[in-house]
């Protein structure tokens, strides 16, 4: 991953942000978003509270769907698709899944779940990996506020891990970061 990949993420994402799909009478892309993290942070010896190591680059864009799970499950179901690197090291990953968003009816809060799979940039490389298996496990969680009626700041965290399914021992990576979002 590099900065010419996120870059080229962000002007699909601008470009995709105002094509309207007419059967369904909705943007094809809901929110683009972007911010810096850190990794490890559950690391023992790791403070998270230190601004050095903000040196992750994330990405992420939120796309609609047909939803008819609305009518079950309050908020917002959306698949998403992002990746994060640290310029320093020259590594990241890519993960993709699907998000639920739920808002508050009168504050202008949310909070977030997802669920999805991740694969590192070592294995796309050089086939290689810190995890056993090639593709992992990811989950991540975010809690924001709407600053702006399409823009909304948030804190997020990031759990990816195999669960030693490919002999080699578990060695799962937390991240957490702030992130802009831009709904469009």
């Amino acid at each position: 991953m590099s900065y010419r990949h996120l870059i080229h993420m962000l002007v699909v994402a601008l470009a995709l942000g105002g094509l309207t799909v007419p059967s369904l009478g909705q943007t094809l892309l809901l929110e683009a978003r972007g911010g810096l993290g850190m990794r490890d942070v559950g690391q023992p010896g790791t403070d998270l509270f230190d601004p050095t190591r903000l040196r992750d680059i994330n990405a992420e864009l939120l796309v609609s769907i047909p939803n008819p799970a609305t009518l079950l499950l309050p908020g917002e179901l959306r698949p998403h698709l992002g990746a994060s690197f640290d310029p320093g090291a020259g590594d990241g990953y890519a993960y993709g899944g699907l998000s639920w968003t739920f808002r508050a009816p009168v504050v202008p809060v949310f909070v977030e779940a997802g669920l999805g799979a991740a694969v590192q940039s070592d294995v796309l490389n050089n086939g290689g990996s810190r995890f056993g298996c090639g593709v992992q496990a990811q989950a991540q969680a975010s809690i924001g506020v709407d600053v702006l009626p399409n823009v909304a700041v948030m804190a997020s965290v990031q759990h990816i891990r195999d669960f030693g399914l490919c002999g080699q021992a578990d060695d799962p990576m937390g991240n957490a970061g702030l992130r802009l979002g831009v709904r469009f």
